[in-house]
């Protein structure tokens, strides 16, 4: 059953939020001020090539050392580009981590340009195989 989020944030973790500092302090402040969620976009690039961006999982798991209420995870797991075993091994040992407060999701994806820069098709028939 899905966490009750009164009020929960999605920030993205692209250009001037790929820096994982910032992200870490903008988690712990949503926290101080009340805020029930604290989730992360998934994108290894995004619109302008030369932007910043932080690794999802590794910003997450300095999120939960940081905090100790705020529900937090990644918004949306792009698992038509990840290995189901290595994201299963990820997310259980996030849970722990963060004492049960992760909330998991999974999808396609937005943008075709994040599997075709890295020699993967990109299109949503191709992503939509790879999901299920």
């Amino acid at each position: 059953m899905a966490p009750n989020l009164s009020c929960a944030v999605g920030v993205p973790n692209v250009g001037t939020f790929g820096d994982p500092s910032l992200l870490v302090e903008l988690a712990v402040a949503a926290e101080e001020h009340g805020w029930d969620g604290f989730f992360l976009w998934d994108h290894q690039l995004y619109w302008d090539p030369q932007w910043a961006v932080a690794d999802p999982v590794v910003v997450i798991a300095a999120v939960a050392a940081r905090t100790a209420r705020v529900r937090l995870g990644i918004l949306v797991n792009v698992l038509a580009r990840r290995r189901v075993g290595k994201v299963a091994r990820e997310s259980v040992t996030l849970d722990r981590f963060a004492r049960g407060r992760l909330v998991f999701g999974a999808g396609l994806g937005s943008r075709a340009e994040e599997f075709t820069a890295f020699g993967e098709p990109g299109g949503a028939k191709e992503r939509a195989a790879r999901l299920d």
